[in-house]
């Protein structure tokens, strides 16, 4: 049956993809990982918000990264040594195929999850990475992750071990302006009651604005950028983004 997944996944989903795209053109909103240009961006997730591109499937935060790239082209330097957790598709193709960045990609459900990730995708557990040494990595990007861990703090420590002193680290969680302080409860397991109080089935806590002290706790610097500083209001809307929605920039 994964062999007939992974077929299908090489050959109709490309022509379904781009059979899509052709439909929602037009000239509203735009894509900068795909460069197509629509009618609109599709309704996902459970609050059913237009965040999807037709063509390539990014959603927001997907975009938001790649514009910090483009108007960064520093960060990802000749040679420079990438960790990628939970690796996003659009991602996964972009840094493979460059070879000047020496790239590992890694997710503690690859088994789960066989015909989501690429074959060279490592076993990763964010709170025991004793397999890799100390100061390892130049980068770590880490999207959306750390709200489905419960020891988050651990994860924290290890994400910074691995790191290289003076190393980044982008990490993504979604953040609630409304909430000063991180609400979690390891106790609830019923995936609804999870949807009602995180958002996600598979969330334990949704951070407050307390998460950038959460991560200097654990010994981090940081340096959150807004989208809304680093992009126009014009720019933000064309773009389907969050204009409150951050770049969560960290380093040993």
């Amino acid at each position: 049956m994964s062999t007939v997944k992974n077929l299908l996944k090489k050959t109709a989903l490309p022509v379904y993809l781009r059979l899509r795209g052709m439909y929602y053109q037009g000239n509203k909103v735009e894509c900068p990982v795909c460069k197509g240009k629509y009618a609109r961006f599709l309704e996902v997730g459970y609050n059913r918000r237009p965040a999807q591109c037709p063509r390539c499937r990014s959603n927001e935060r997907d975009r938001t990264f790649w514009l910090f790239l483009e108007k960064h082209p520093d960060f990802l330097f000749p040679g420079v040594k990438m960790l990628h957790v939970a690796p996003e598709e659009i991602y996964y193709k972009r840094f493979r195929k460059d070879p000047s960045i020496q790239y590992t990609a890694g997710d503690k459900f690859i088994d789960e999850y066989e015909n989501t990730y690429p074959e060279d995708t490592i076993y990763l557990d964010l709170t025991d990475m004793s397999n890799i040494p100390d100061n390892t990595y130049d980068v770590i990007l880490c999207s959306h992750v750390l709200s489905c861990i419960p020891d988050d703090a651990q994860a924290f420590r290890e994400m910074r071990r691995v790191l290289k002193p003076g190393g980044k680290a982008i990490i993504q969680v979604p953040v609630r302006e409304d909430l000063p302080v991180t609400h979690e409860d390891l106790t609830i397991k019923d995936p609804q009651e999870r949807i009602r109080l995180f958002g996600d089935p598979n969330y334990v806590r949704f951070y407050g604005r307390d998460y950038e002290q959460r991560l200097q706790a654990q010994g981090f610097k940081t340096h959150f950028i807004r989208v809304s500083d680093m992009l126009g209001k014009e720019e933000i809307e064309r773009y389907g983004l969050v204009g409150t929605d951050e770049i969560q920039l960290c380093s040993k």
